[in-house]
């Protein structure tokens, strides 16, 4: 019988000797991030194998820049909308018991979302002809159609993370995205030979491209929000202003945050068009640049998916007698696989750039950058658990708003120059800067003994091994596929060097 290991951690150069309770935590996080990752994978793996190559196939660069435009600016909505209710749901659920919670927090975004409606269909003929595009009015409202719909899932979607309810979280996604292949199959494949049907020919609009993919989404979208209808279970007879303010005010750093973050997330595939002469031309560029982002979706997905299962439970162990040791591993594990992901991207690439068509290719450039970027965004979301826990939400603001200008300023400096390019760099500059100054000031108000050193080694051994494949890359894709096989078991290596001690506790039972 294995005696349980009591665990110690030795600051001094960073040694750790580890024990079994928090790498069994580690183990089961792995194992709903893993079924988080089924609903974050699958539906965004799906989009990669088929709507991207679809998009940037049957999409001039111009329309799949307005395309990617404008869902940055949905992004903006639903940070605005949401108004931090899922955070704030994990926060009060037990104190205030989940039904409660939902309740509030649910009549809060239907009240937002009336409000939202109004504003736009108001400013709606305003809004169409600042975008300049045709068919403007149409994608205006069904976009705001699937931010409408994505804000009513948030809390049905949260709540089933809070049960602990994964599988079904999954199944959802999954089905959320299977019925919007479906939609964009019918739209540019099917419909086009149903168009001299009666009913048909009333839908049937040639020239219509992003157009098709939006409503696409919001009937997926719409389908979805009627299979979540049993889990909204509210009960009007619990609401409370009081809770609700607590909610708001808790909850309006993490907005505000939340907006300056879609700055530093989506802002720079739209901010790009203020700073490049010609609209057409803006577009062209945001097209390229939008399409080769999506190469650094596996990043992404990870990220995502890692967050799903990582929000509850760093709030369900906060009350453990050795949570910050769990809290160090578990962002060790994050930052060991996001390196490797980084190191993998970058030795396939000559396949992951067939998700995109060829004339996107000019772009590849960017990948390298963006992947960085959002390892280290990925970075932050992990050492951000202490000012959520202790209710200094309003650090997050700062951080973000930080990484905000930053972005704003680098951009204004570089895109002239360097086009999208510059946007890139942009992004790297804006998430290094918040992790940074992040992990800077939680040591003084909520210190956790990060294993900084191990980390630091591969990336440093990472960043090395990508810039060198990059540099004498060949063109001939089996040489390209023989050097990028060497670069990822050189960084596997290279991990098993630098911290054998936590490989070897975290395979054993």
């Amino acid at each position: 019988m294995v005696s349980y290991i009591k665990l110690k951690v030795i600051k001094k150069a960073n040694q750790f000797t580890l024990n079994r309770e928090p790498l069994n935590q580690i183990k089961k996080l792995a194992g709903q991030t893993l079924i988080y990752g089924l609903g974050t994978i699958i539906p965004r793996f799906l989009n990669y194998l088929f709507l991207t190559p679809v998009y940037t196939r049957l999409f001039a660069e111009p329309d799949y820049g307005i395309l990617t435009k404008l869902y940055a600016y949905s992004a903006f909505l639903i940070v605005l909308l949401t108004f931090g209710t899922e955070t704030s749901f994990f926060r009060f659920a037990k104190k205030y018991q989940s039904t409660r919670v939902f309740t509030n927090a649910f009549f809060f975004i239907v009240a937002t979302a009336i409000l939202s409606i109004l504003v736009i269909g108001f400013n709606l003929d305003n809004i169409t002809n600042s975008l300049n595009i045709g068919g403007a009015k149409v994608a205006v409202v069904m976009i705001m159609g699937i931010v409408l719909t994505d804000i009513f899932m948030s809390l049905p979607f949260a709540r089933l993370r809070y049960e602990n309810k994964a599988r079904l979280f999954s199944t959802l996604k999954i089905i959320n995205v299977v019925l919007n292949i479906f939609f964009n199959v019918f739209f540019f494949f099917i419909l086009p030979h149903l168009k001299d049907i009666v009913f048909f020919e009333s839908i049937y609009y040639p020239g219509y491209t992003f157009q098709y993919a939006f409503m696409s989404n919001l009937l997926a979208n719409i389908f979805t929000l009627i299979l979540l209808i049993p889990s909204f279970r509210v009960n009007l007879k619990m609401l409370n202003q009081g809770i609700i303010l607590s909610m708001l005010l808790y909850s309006y750093p993490i907005v505000l945050s939340g907006l300056a973050g879609m700055i530093n997330d989506v802002g720079d595939k739209f901010i790009l068009e203020y700073f490049i002469d010609g609209k057409e031309a803006a577009n062209y560029a945001i097209g390229i640049y939008g399409a080769n982002y999506k190469i650094a979706t596996l990043m992404i997905i990870f990220i995502q998916m890692f967050k799903f299962a990582v929000e509850p439970f760093f709030f369900r162990i906060s009350d453990q007698k050795d949570h910050k040791t769990t809290y160090a591993l578990v962002t060790k594990a994050f930052s060991y696989t996001g390196l490797f992901i980084l190191v993998a991207i970058i030795g396939y690439i000559d396949i992951f750039k067939h998700f995109i068509d060829s004339d996107y290719h000019v772009g590849l450039k960017i990948v390298p950058i963006v992947l960085l970027g959002n390892f280290f965004f990925g970075l932050y979301y992990n050492v951000s658990i202490w000012y959520k826990i202790t209710d200094k939400t309003r650090f997050g603001v700062y951080f973000t708003f930080i990484g905000s200008i930053i972005t704003l300023i680098v951009i204004s400096l570089l895109v002239p120059s360097l086009g999208y390019m510059g946007a890139a760099i942009a992004t790297l500059m804006c998430f290094v800067s918040m992790a940074i100054t992040n992990i800077l000031v939680g040591r003084k108000y909520y210190k956790i003994n990060y294993d900084w050193a191990n980390i630091s080694k591969l990336l440093i051994v990472a960043l090395i091994l990508v810039t060198g494949f990059w540099l004498f890359r060949s063109e001939n894709i089996i040489y390209s596929l023989i050097f990028g096989t060497l670069i990822i078991f050189a960084f596997l290596i290279s991990l098993w060097f630098v911290d054998q001690e936590f490989l070897r506790k975290l395979k054993s039972k």
